[in-house]
């Protein structure tokens, strides 16, 4: 009869392995559980990995232009809400100066003048707001103010006093503003206005007495293939003419003027405020069709991101029934291997002398 020797040593140590090698499956399997995604996409899809690393880069560059159009949009709806309150002021203005024709009572020309006040403080104000730091009507100089309030040390204000007493030989508080004829050659206010002020807006000049805001004006990707206005300048034609009307009532109704050239005044003023509204309204037109455009961008970008996502799940997606299963199967496994590893631990001679 022969026996031979049989090693505890070396049963422990592959039973230790083999627990070792569970436990590990079983974190794994834990994690697809909770993630829904093969815990290794490299080991498992091997080749295919390619695949799916480009899926991830173009669901994550669709993500990141949602998110940009989401700012964008922000900014195109606080920009339409300037411009509505800018053309609510300019029709504050036409009324006061509508109601101020044929009347030559000084309590309705100081109400007229107060409206153009709160008028022009309004469109001042709405045309420097700003949105997450940025400066909506700055066009791309974002971090600038766009526009200098008219004060009575502003560049604007100097820029009219000079233009009126170049033009006219006196200025505004000379008792001969009351000789002043309301149209013809010059020297004449409906001239002035018309061909000394009205150039000043029109101009070069609106972009060193009133603007630091750029022409150019910001645009947004919001498709891989497709860009949108996203912002409008204070150098619109409408915010131009805007200021030019405020200016012309602001300085020239108050002035001891002969009741047909303070008719003349209030004639142009109406006139370009009506111009200022319109164009406030092309270029609210015009930033509503980016809105538009961005809407419908979205929606396609969002059934784009849908697609990837499905066919992202289609390659790593994991099945949970069979996942569970598994867990279960390696947790049985383990506990199978922690009860042999124990009884083995328990083997010795001495139990059997």
């Amino acid at each position: 009869m022969s026996t031979s020797y049989v090693s505890n040593i070396s049963t422990r140590t592959q039973m230790r392995l083999t627990m070792q090698e569970a436990q590990s499956e079983l974190l794994k399997a834990r994690t697809e559980i909770v993630t829904g995604t093969f815990a290794d996409i490299g080991a498992t899809l091997g080749a295919q990995t390619a695949t799916v690393v480009d899926i991830t880069r173009d669901s994550d560059r669709l993500d990141s232009l949602k998110t940009n159009n989401a700012i964008a949009d922000q900014r195109l709806n606080a920009s339409q809400e300037a411009l509505s309150q800018m053309a609510t002021a300019a029709d504050n203005m036409i009324k006061a100066l509508t109601a101020l024709a044929g009347t030559t009572g000084g309590t309705t020309l100081q109400t007229v003048q107060q409206s153009v006040d709160a008028s022009l403080s309004t469109f001042t104000s709405m045309a420097n707001l700003s949105f997450s730091g940025e400066f909506l009507f700055a066009g791309i100089n974002t971090d600038v103010k766009p526009l200098q309030e008219y004060t009575p040390t502003s560049a604007a204000k100097t820029a009219f006093d000079n233009a009126f007493l170049t033009y006219f030989g006196f200025n505004q508080a000379s008792p001969n503003t009351a000789a002043i004829v309301a149209t013809g050659p010059a020297p004449s206010m409906d001239d002035f206005i018309t061909n000394v002020i009205e150039p000043m807006y029109s101009g070069a000049n609106y972009l060193t007495d009133w603007s630091s805001a750029t022409n150019e004006v910001i645009t947004s990707r919001i498709t891989p293939t497709e860009t949108v206005v996203s912002s409008a300048s204070a150098n619109e034609t409408g915010m131009r003419y805007f200021a030019l009307a405020a200016v012309v009532a602001k300085e020239l109704l108050g002035l001891n003027l002969n009741e047909a050239a303070r008719s003349q005044v209030s004639t142009k003023a109406i006139e370009y405020t009506g111009v200022a509204n319109s164009n406030l309204t092309t270029v609210r037109a015009e930033l509503g069709l980016s809105q538009a455009r961005l809407k419908s961008a979205n929606e396609s970008l969002q059934v784009q991101i849908d697609i990837l996502k499905r066919t992202f799940t289609s390659k790593v997606g994991v099945d949970a029934e069979e996942a569970s299963t598994k867990i279960s199967n390696l947790t049985a496994l383990v506990e199978v291997s922690y009860t042999l590893t124990s009884r083995i631990q328990q083997l010795s001679l001495v139990n059997y002398l």
